[in-house]
């Protein structure tokens, strides 16, 4: 049984109106800037800041490493309470597409919704160091691919080898923002899109056109994730209340620095969990790895082409469920370790892809719950005054991934998606409150601009016509 962590953007439609409507619009909200950018033929139009995107560079490296703790801590947490809920079999979430997705989704949280959603994400108290943190992490993974290319490319130069497929070599995370399009959605929002995210929000129709805009963010998602990915948004996911769907997606393709012959790989048993077996292919090598024994599982990690990546495989000693529970963010299983052994190692091959899956529950528990609610979430710094009414909360968070092992590398791809809808009542229906003229009454016509009185007076018996 395969327990892995790893853990969407996206594109389509064009944007309709015309100037009066939508300089009714832009004050509906406050400090959009300008009008969404022209689009070329083809693209979307999209709503975007002027800001160019950070440079990692410019990126404090305590901001980094408190990006990268909270997403740790996040990612324990996280797939304890995915665990608790799941089925029997395999189960792989991306915490980091999650967090991404989610940390969108915060910049436009405030109050206790925002307080509640940094305690869920693991950041502490509020605060907006984490779009740095996470931008400079981006980055810095979008470098990796590129470098173990050039060396792998460097290396069979050298020795005299055929030059290794640029195919074969990917890792980049990507984010996009799909909005309503009647929506002039906020400055500051667009902003941190901009500066951390490399992202602006892509307009659609999703008021009379939802599926249309699904089908779009799905093929979007498809297309970042090599196809690994594919309807990540399941039909009736997105419907006419939906205003945003805030997205990231992984890809990641690797050679292993050290392949399994292809000759060694032979057929083996597996035994499940429940005591049953099945046949496997099991690939073998005996190498020199980082190899730790904690008494509580043997651990091995196996580097990636390059030596950033590597996949980190956890055996207990014991029954999984219980050496799951007592999973932390320091826990063996989620590090290389330091230490290294020569290791006679077999491993099955293994190609799986999670259904989409709602974590919706899962953030719930972990305290991320005004978010949720339609009468009590306040994401007023996406759009501080929605045009048609709405009050914004996440009707859902879905995710799928993949995970991919065989003898030359490895291949894991996964999306979030954070839907945001309307909530026309703005909450739960209140009480009528009675009122009954049945006696003498005061009337007025006033003129409401200005204020005015027109007309003043009382009226004591309705049956009375006057002359």
């Amino acid at each position: 049984m395969a327990h892995t962590v790893l853990f969407a953007w996206a594109m389509s439609l064009r944007l309709s109106l015309s100037a009066l409507p939508l300089l009714a619009l832009m004050t509906a909200c406050t400090a959009q800037t300008g009008s969404p950018s022209p689009s070329p033929s083809g693209t979307p139009a999209m709503a975007q800041s002027d800001l160019s995107r950070a440079p990692a560079s410019g990126v404090s490296p305590a901001d980094l490493a408190a990006a990268v703790a909270a997403n740790n801590a996040f990612a324990v947490d996280l797939y304890a309470h995915v665990r608790a809920g799941a089925q029997p079999g395999n189960l792989l979430t991306s915490p980091l597409s999650a967090s991404l997705a989610l940390t969108m989704t915060y910049a436009g949280a405030n109050g206790q919704t925002a307080t509640e959603m940094a305690h869920a994400l693991h950041l502490g108290a509020p605060s907006a160091a984490i779009f740095q943190g996470q931008n400079a992490l981006d980055q810095a993974l979008a470098s990796r691919a590129a470098a173990a290319l050039a060396a792998d490319t460097q290396n069979a130069r050298d020795g005299g080898q055929p030059a290794p497929s640029a195919d074969d070599y990917d890792l980049h995370v990507v984010n996009s923002v799909w909005g309503e399009q009647t929506y002039p959605w906020a400055q500051p929002f667009l902003d941190t899109l901009a500066t951390d995210y490399g992202t602006g929000v892509f307009l659609e129709d999703f008021v009379h056109a939802p599926d249309p805009a699904r089908i779009a963010i799905n093929d979007w998602v498809s297309q970042q994730t090599a196809d690994k990915i594919n309807d990540l948004l399941p039909q009736g996911s997105i419907d006419d209340t939906t205003r945003m769907v805030l997205v990231n997606a992984i890809h990641l393709k690797l050679p292993w620095a050290n392949a399994f012959p292809a000759s060694a790989t032979h057929d083996a048993p597996f035994t499940r969990a429940d005591g049953s077996t099945v046949t496997v292919s099991m690939m073998e090598q005996t190498q020199t790895f980082g190899y730790a024994d904690d008494g509580k599982a043997q651990v091995v990690s196996l580097p990636l082409s390059g030596g950033s990546e590597a996949v980190v495989i956890a055996l207990p000693h014991g029954d999984l469920a219980s050496y799951e529970a007592s999973l932390a963010a320091g826990s063996a299983a989620l590090a290389a370790p330091t230490s290294q052994a020569l290791v006679d190692l077999s491993l099955p091959k293994l190609t799986f892809t999670s259904p989409t899956f709602s974590l919706a529950k899962a953030l719930q528990a972990m305290g991320m719950v005004q978010a949720f609610d339609p009468a009590k979430a306040d994401f007023s710094g996406l759009c501080p005054q929605t045009p048609d009414g709405m009050r914004l909360y996440v009707s859902d968070v879905l995710q799928k991934a993949m995970l991919g092992m065989k003898e030359t590398g490895v291949e894991a791809a996964a999306a979030t998606a954070v839907v945001v809808a309307g909530d026309a009542s703005g909450g739960p229906t209140p009480m009528p409150v009675s009122m009954v003229v049945d006696r003498p009454f005061v009337v007025s016509i006033v003129d409401v601009p200005t204020g005015a009185v027109l007309f003043l007076g009382h009226i004591e018996d309705p049956t009375q016509s006057g002359s």
